[in-house]
């Protein structure tokens, strides 16, 4: 997840650290915070000294959460999945994690890295607090206390089954491992996320308007935005979840249009392309070569057209995977987005049958849903 109007801060171990101007909102409020608990715990420090301690104090936690997230970045990272970066925005901090994790033992090593962490530093910090309390230095242990408190709740927070949060993460890989679908435990996992945010929505309602206390505005907020997430990861996991269940021999072009590859571009756009779910496989003396695709003709000038062959802007085939029509439609658009190709080839025997594509997939997806409905 990646924020407009975010700023860039640092790069630490390769990875970006960004602020979105919301975060000021909340680093204020956790400073105020700060600033409270140490006028209650020591009412004879001056309001200098109690400031300095909530703006220091704030400042400190937030390197914690981006400790926290730093945790589910590098884990990530050691599983060889690229990171983003990461960003403080009003609700804490968030690691772009840039895809999904292929096994759900990755994904729970990487949803608990963070609650983890988070769970060590507030150990430290009561650690940390009681030698404080022992030489009496009670700046100091408010600091390290207020500190130690709101890491544990930071841990506990995140480990709230509310999905796309650590706990959410933590539910999905568990319901992952037990019905072996990415797409049928994301499903699940946002309705139990549901649930939490409209109990987090309605203990915010209750202490705002019950109780008149100000907070549970802020709770409503936290509801509304899992709520909005949940949703959203909902929608698409049921995309996800029809697209599993769906074969590449169901989605894939079979009318086939073999192309020499000394054919020139104005010939394969004048006289061969433009026929609805067709595959345009290059041949060469007979053999496989390479796939055409109107849309890699796009860089090609005009005036170019009459001189540049089709085997210059074709998917060569050494660079595609051989499918055999078996496979899930979902595996096979991950495939096609990890190595950044237009077509893959599907095979029956070692014979070419087929053609599939993200449009030919979509296409299937719309066609089956618009039957179903």
């Amino acid at each position: 997840m990646r924020f407009r109007g975010t700023w860039n801060v640092c790069r630490i171990a390769g990875i970006t650290i960004g602020i979105h101007p919301s975060w000021l909102a909340i680093y204020g409020l956790f400073a105020w915070s700060a600033t409270v608990a140490a006028r209650y715990f020591s009412p004879d420090q001056s309001a200098t000294s109690s400031l300095i301690l909530g703006l220091v104090a704030s400042f400190v936690l937030f390197a914690s959460v981006v400790a926290h997230e730093f945790a589910h970045a590098l884990v990530a990272r050691r599983l060889g999945i690229p990171i983003g970066g990461i960003t403080l925005f009003l609700f804490g901090g968030v690691a772009t994690i840039m895809r999904e994790p292929d096994l759900p033992v990755d994904e729970l090593k990487m949803a608990i890295a963070g609650p983890a962490l988070s769970v060590v530093l507030a150990l430290v910090f009561y650690v940390l607090s009681i030698g404080a309390a022992a030489v009496n230095w009670v700046w100091g242990w408010t600091f390290c206390f207020f500190l130690a408190w709101a890491n544990g709740l930071l841990a506990a927070f995140n480990l709230l089954p509310a999905f796309p949060s650590d706990g959410g993460r933590v539910l999905r890989s568990l319901l992952w491992m037990a019905q072996s679908s990415q797409a049928r435990a994301t499903i699940w996992a946002s309705g139990v996320s549901l649930v939490v945010a409209a109990g987090l929505i309605l203990a915010g309602l209750y202490f705002t308007f019950a109780l008149r206390e100000l907070r549970g505005l802020w709770w409503v907020l936290i509801g509304a935005f899992l709520a909005q997430a949940a949703l959203t990861m909902g929608r698409q996991a049921r995309i996800d979840l029809a697209l599993e269940r769906m074969r590449v021999r169901d989605c894939m072009m079979k009318t086939l249009v073999p192309v020499p590859a000394n054919t020139t571009v104005a010939a394969f756009i004048g006289e061969v392309a433009g026929k609805p779910q067709t595959g345009y496989p290059v041949v060469d003396q007979g053999t496989l070569v390479g796939l055409a695709d109107v849309r890699h003709t796009s860089g090609i000038p005009l005036p170019l057209w009459d001189q540049t062959p089709v085997s210059t802007i074709m998917t060569p085939i050494a660079r595609t995977v051989a499918l055999t029509g078996t496979e899930s439609a979902r595996d096979v658009l991950n495939r096609l987005h990890e190595r950044n190709l237009s077509e893959l080839p599907v095979y029956d025997s070692g014979e070419l049958v087929g053609i599939v594509t993200q449009e030919s997939i979509f296409r299937a997806l719309h066609a089956a849903r618009a039957t179903s409905a």
